[in-house]
């Protein structure tokens, strides 16, 4: 995996570090960020999938995160932001024949959809599948601009919440129940309610509330719920967010 961040950093002109915009802050990856900084190469944070958060708090990150680096957000489902994004592409981009694009980001957080997007047609593969992406990959934007795609990039972190960033399948961890209480802590219960069209109190009638609406009967219904929800957030079926 270094090998392949380094031929990203050293190959590309301009880095598209892209954030799911549920949790941007979260998302980002401060060791490569200053790499980048250090390289001399410019840098555009992307806030991906901006059609699941409320405007008030896009703006709100916006705010904050362009502060430090110049920022888009974008949402593929909604078709919005890749103009702003390619206008800004442009005006940073240096005075070279060929532009190299590169763009990385933790698995799951939406790179091969963001590029078919900047590019108008389905270039590169998209999968929820986290690391759906093997290897560098070349797409061309135009004939000055190419993009290149790189796998998900994992650097050390906590692992339940690299499970929430999408990181890690649910299905491969042995107790799902722990990230999920990270999840149900950093969400309003609303966000819950709404989906699933249930009520409860706390985590314990959360999860009861889950199992009857799911109608799982196994022994361990706990792990089976957890997965399920966990599954639905990584796919972005619940509707939550935070800074």
């Amino acid at each position: 995996m270094n090998n392949i961040i380094n031929t990203l950093l050293n190959k590309s002109d301009i880095l598209l570090e892209v954030l799911d915009a549920r949790f941007p802050k979260d998302c980002r990856i401060p060791s490569l960020e200053k790499k980048i900084i250090k390289m001399n190469k410019k840098l555009i944070l992307v806030l991906n999938k901006a059609d699941l958060v409320d405007k008030d708090f896009l703006e709100k990150v916006y705010e904050l995160f362009n502060y430090e680096y110049p920022t888009v957000y974008v949402s593929y489902k909604k078709r919005f932001g890749s103009r702003k994004l390619r206008r800004l592409i442009k005006e940073i981009s240096p005075e070279k024949e060929k532009v190299f694009i590169g763009i990385f980001g933790y698995p799951n957080t939406g790179k091969s959809s963001l590029i078919n997007f900047l590019v108008g047609r389905k270039r590169a593969g998209v999968s929820s599948i986290p690391g759906f992406t093997k290897g560098i990959q070349y797409i061309r934007l135009s004939k000055r601009f190419l993009l290149i795609d790189s796998p998900g990039i994992i650097v050390p972190k906590d692992k339940n919440l690299l499970v929430i960033l999408g990181a890690i399948d649910p299905n491969k961890i042995d107790n799902p129940i722990i990230p999920l209480k990270y999840l149900y802590d950093k969400l309003p219960k609303e966000a819950f309610e709404n989906t699933y069209d249930i009520k409860f109190n706390d985590f314990e009638s959360f999860l009861s509330s889950l199992r009857e609406k799911f109608n799982i009967q196994a022994l361990d219904w706990e792990n089976r719920v957890a997965v399920r929800v966990l599954i639905d957030w990584q796919k972005g079926k619940i509707r939550g967010y935070w800074l």
